[in-house]
C-alpha cells in the first residue's frame, strides 16, 4: 500500500491526479492524504474523490488536512506538490504587483510564473515553503519522492533538490505532452504515430528529433503546415523559432515569448505575433472556479454530468505507478543536469527523456544540445540559477541581478530601470517576503 500526500489538492492537478490514481487498479489501495488550507477548495475535492472511490468500490483511504505539518508526512511514499504561496496562482495580489509594475517600466510578460522579474519574485515568495515540506519529509520520510508541479518549475526543483538532498525530488510539467499532441492535429495524424527526441529546460524543450514512425522525418511537414495562416496563429513565436533555428520548442506561444528577447519588448510585435498585454487586478475570489458555481466538476460531484475517469496524460500518476509495480516508462522530467546535456552545466536543472520503473529514475544522457538552442536555453537556465542561488544564499543582490540578466526584462530596460522596478515589486512583496529577507 502506498501512501499519496497531496499538498495542494484544491488546484486543477488535484481531481486529475486523482481519477489518475484510480485509473490503476494496482493503487486502489492507496492511502492518499488530501491537503488544502482553503476549505472552500478541500471540501469539494474531498467529496469528489470519495465519488470516485464509491464508483470502483475501491478500498482507497482519503484523509483530508488543512495543513502538511503535525506528522501528515510521516510514512509517506510519495508527496506532490501543486500549490500557490501566498495568493491564487494567477489573480489578486502578490500576483498582481509582480506583473503590474514591471509594466510601467514597459517590461511585459504574459504568464510571469516560470522568468523574468514575477518569476524571480514568485521563486522568492515560494521556496521557503517547498524547502520546509522538503525538510519535514526527510524527517518522516526518507527517501520518499517528491513530485513538483509547481512554478517556476526549474528554480524550485533545483532549490530543493540542493537543499534536501535525502530525498528524491523531481519536477513535472505537461509542455512536452500538449506540444506533441498539437504537432500531431496540424500534421493530420495520431500522437502516436510520431516519435520524438526531446530536451532542453522547463517550457523550453526542443524537439531535437522529429518522425513518422517509420522513420520518416516529420519537420518538412511541419514546416509546410506552419504555411496556413490558421495553423501559424496558434503557435507563431514557435514557428518563427522554427523558421531561424530549424526546431520546435514547447510551451504555448505567450509562454515562449516571454522567456526570448525577440517579440515583447515592442507593441508592433506584440500585435503582430497576437501576444496581448496581461491585465491583472488585486482582487481575490474566495475560492477556485473549478469548485465553484456550476463547474464542471460540480455537476460531477452533483451527479448531473457523468464522472470523467478517462486518465489524463499527466506523467506523476503513471511515476508512481512505476515505481510500485513491474510497469515501465519514457517521460521528460526535470532534474539536476549533471552532464546529461553536455553543453550546459552541471549544476543546472534540466528537462530531459527519462526512465521510471520499480528501481527509479534513471534519466537519459542527451549530449551536445545544438549550439543556438543552448544559447537560448542559457539565457533563460541562467537567470533561474542565479536567482534560486540568491534564496539559497539569502543573497538579495543576486536576485536582482538575475532579473537583470533575463533576456526578455534586459531587452525592454536599461540595468538601471530594472534594479528601480526590482525595489518597487520588492516593497509591494514585502508581506510574503518577510522571513526570507530576514534570514529565516
Amino acid at each position: 500500500m502506498a501512501k499519496i500526500v497531496f499538498i495542494g489538492a484544491g488546484s486543477g492537478f488535484g481531481a486529475k491526479s486523482f481519477v489518475d490514481i484510480m485509473s490503476f487498479p494496482e493503487l486502489h489501495d492507496s492511502e492518499i492524504v488530501l491537503v488544502d488550507i482553503n476549505p472552500k477548495n478541500l471540501d469539494p475535492v474531498v467529496a469528489y474523490c470519495q465519488k470516485i472511490v464509491d464508483h470502483y468500490n475501491a478500498p482507497t483511504k482519503i484523509i483530508p488536512a488543512a495543513d502538511w505539518r503535525d506528522g501528515v508526512l510521516d510514512g509517506a511514499d510519495f508527496v506532490i506538490t501543486s500549490f500557490a504561496q501566498g495568493g491564487p496562482a494567477y489573480q489578486g495580489v502578490p500576483y498582481h504587483y509582480e506583473m503590474s509594475i514591471p509594466q510601467e517600466y514597459g517590461i511585459y510578460q504574459n504568464v510571469g510564473d516560470t522568468a523574468g522579474i514575477a518569476g524571480v519574485f514568485r521563486t522568492l515568495r515560494t521556496a521557503g515553503e517547498m524547502v520546509a515540506i522538503g525538510k519535514d519529509m526527510e524527517k518522516r520520510c526518507p527517501g520518499a519522492y517528491l513530485l513538483n508541479y509547481v512554478n517556476p518549475m526549474s528554480m524550485l526543483t533545483r532549490i530543493v533538490s540542493l537543499a534536501c538532498p535525502d530525498i528524491h525530488t523531481i519536477g513535472l510539467c505537461h509542455n512536452i505532452q500538449y506540444s506533441l499532441r498539437d504537432i500531431a492535429k496540424w500534421l493530420g495524424v495520431s500522437h502516436k504515430e510520431l516519435q520524438y527526441t526531446a530536451a532542453g529546460i522547463n517550457h523550453m524543450d526542443w524537439f531535437l528529433r522529429l518522425e513518422y514512425l517509420d522513420g520518416r522525418n516529420a519537420y518538412p511537414d511541419l514546416m509546410k503546415a506552419s504555411e496556413n495562416p490558421d495553423i501559424y496563429a496558434c503557435f507563431p513565436t514557435q514557428f518563427e523559432l522554427l523558421k531561424s533555428f530549424g526546431y520546435f520548442t514547447t510551451e504555448s506561444s505567450g509562454h515562449c515569448a516571454e522567456y526570448l528577447p525577440y517579440f515583447m519588448p515592442r507593441k508592433e510585435s506584440r500585435e503582430i505575433m497576437h501576444l496581448s498585454e496581461s491585465k491583472t487586478t488585486a482582487d481575490i475570489p474566495e475560492s477556485a472556479s473549478r469548485w465553484s458555481g456550476n463547474s464542471e466538476l460540480m455537476k460531477q460531484l452533483a451527479g448531473t454530468l457523468p464522472l470523467e475517469l478517462n486518465r489524463s496524460f499527466e506523467y506523476g500518476i503513471h511515476i508512481i505507478h512505476a515505481l510500485q509495480t513491474d510497469n515501465v516508462y519514457r517521460m521528460n522530467i526535470n532534474v539536476m543536469n549533471n552532464g546529461l546535456i553536455t553543453n550546459l552545466p552541471d549544476d543546472y536543472c534540466v528537462e530531459v527523456c527519462c526512465t521510471a520503473d520499480r528501481t527509479g529514475i534513471h534519466p537519459t544522457q542527451v549530449g551536445n544540445l545544438p549550439v543556438p538552442l543552448a544559447a537560448l536555453c542559457r539565457g533563460m537556465a541562467d537567470m533561474q540559477t542565479l536567482a534560486s542561488d540568491a534564496y539559497l544564499e539569502h543573497d538579495l543582490n543576486k536576485a536582482k541581478m538575475a532579473c537583470i540578466i533575463d533576456p526578455l526584462t534586459a531587452a525592454c530596460a536599461t540595468p538601471a530601470k530594472i534594479s528601480e522596478c526590482f525595489d518597487k515589486v520588492l516593497e509591494a512583496d514585502k508581506p510574503w517576503l518577510q522571513d526570507w529577507l530576514d534570514g529565516k
